[in-house]
């Protein structure tokens, strides 16, 4: 490298790294750029602090505890602060933010929740244990030794489909419109090959 060219790779270095770093300011990192990145320091075991996500990225200390709340009462990430480590650490398994919305992204309209009941495989009961689907599921063991997953969700196609995928590993129990709903499309996939 030159003399000459070092302006000019200094300058480069400035427009590629510097620059966007610094237009990056708190109006550029919408919500959900922090929920994800709050999200990802709790997840990796970094220290998670209020006062460090504030500064780490660059908004207010309420901008933080109003995102911290958002992420625990509104997405049931089960996040809280532990005392002796000084930082927000995991009480439990993230749920899948968005798997069984009610309704969402559905050409027919989200009808009111319903109780579902599902029967699941042996094979499957520990992914279920460690995977929460939705804030409302409940994982129980029979006296008979099989195990039901109970939701409250509207009943429709997304639903049905989710039951579907399993294949065989899960069996609806209720409600008995669901069941017939899963035969029909069942029985529909079967008819059309």
């Amino acid at each position: 490298m030159s003399v000459y060219d070092i302006p000019s790779a200094v300058a480069s270095y400035i427009l590629r790294d510097v620059l966007p770093s610094l237009l990056m300011k708190n109006i550029h990192r919408p919500t959900l750029y922090r929920i994800q990145w709050i999200l990802a320091r709790v997840v990796m075991g970094e220290k998670v602090t209020a006062n460090l996500l504030a500064e780490q990225l660059e908004v207010s200390l309420r901008t933080v505890t109003r995102d911290i709340d958002y992420l625990i009462n509104s997405l049931h990430v089960p996040l809280s602060y532990d005392y002796f480590k000084r930082s927000y650490v995991l009480s439990g398994p993230i749920p899948i933010l968005f798997s069984l919305p009610a309704g969402m992204g559905d050409p027919e309209p989200a009808g009111p929740p319903t109780h579902i009941v599902v029967e699941i495989d042996k094979s499957i009961v520990q992914h279920f244990k460690q995977l929460m689907l939705h804030p409302t599921q409940r994982v129980v063991r029979k006296t008979s030794g099989e195990h039901h997953i109970h939701m409250d969700l509207p009943v429709n196609d997304m639903l049905v489909q989710w039951v579907l995928s399993f294949g065989g590993k899960v069996r609806v129990i209720e409600p008995q419109s669901l069941k017939a709903r899963v035969h029909a499309m069942a029985q529909g996939i079967v008819a059309e090959h």
